[in-house]
């Protein structure tokens, strides 16, 4: 698998304020059709914080002519989450600095929604500490927000691709097929979360 990316499907942005009290989900929609080669497609990324619960929920809904999924032999969809603290960018369009990054491969999703997924800072690595379901074609991630420090302002991006060669977990193969929201060479689309408590 190439890294630290292996393909970009989905990228959205988010802003929350730590501590607010009741907040509602917000569907992003994203075109039908745009992404790149066989990869599954982004339909609407959906982010929600339950006022009773201190988490961050991530609905990532593809569409259902291709589920997310592997042929357990040579191809295997992956999918990732990062976040920031800050919006910067690298000459990819994908979130620098200082991130967090959970998700899934096709491979393992069946596992991980009986333990849980990891979540990968830039000094380690935790493991079974995100929910993971998957119930049709809508890939979901909850986390405690507490895991990334509660930062004030929050950024994230959902990258999707197709990785080959699982024997090598795909080195450089299946780069850049995928989907995008919105496009790279586009600000982040960005959602702040309870901004009237501030």
């Amino acid at each position: 698998m190439s890294r630290p990316w292996i393909a970009v499907i989905g990228s959205v942005a988010l802003v929350l304020a730590a501590g607010t009290t009741a907040v509602a989900a917000e569907r992003y929609e994203d075109a039908v059709g745009d992404m790149d080669g066989d990869s599954p497609d982004i339909v609407a990324v959906t982010v929600s914080e339950p006022e009773w619960e201190p988490t961050i929920r991530f609905e990532i809904e593809l569409a259902p002519e291709r589920p997310f999924g592997t042929d357990m032999e040579t191809w295997t969809d992956t999918i990732f989450i990062a976040m920031s603290d800050e919006p910067t960018t690298d000459e990819r369009g994908i979130l620098a600095g200082d991130h967090y990054t959970t998700g899934t491969h096709g491979v393992t999703l069946p596992m991980q929604e009986q333990t849980g997924a990891f979540l990968v800072t830039e000094t380690n690595m935790y493991y079974y500490v995100v929910d993971v379901d998957a119930a049709g074609p809508v890939l979901s991630f909850t986390l405690d927000r507490k895991l990334i420090g509660s930062p004030l302002d929050l950024y994230f991006q959902v990258m999707l691709g197709v990785e080959r060669d699982l024997s090598g977990w795909g080195e450089d193969e299946g780069e850049m097929e995928g989907d995008v929201y919105p496009e790279l060479d586009e600000p982040p689309a960005v959602y702040r979360i309870g901004a009237t408590d501030r």
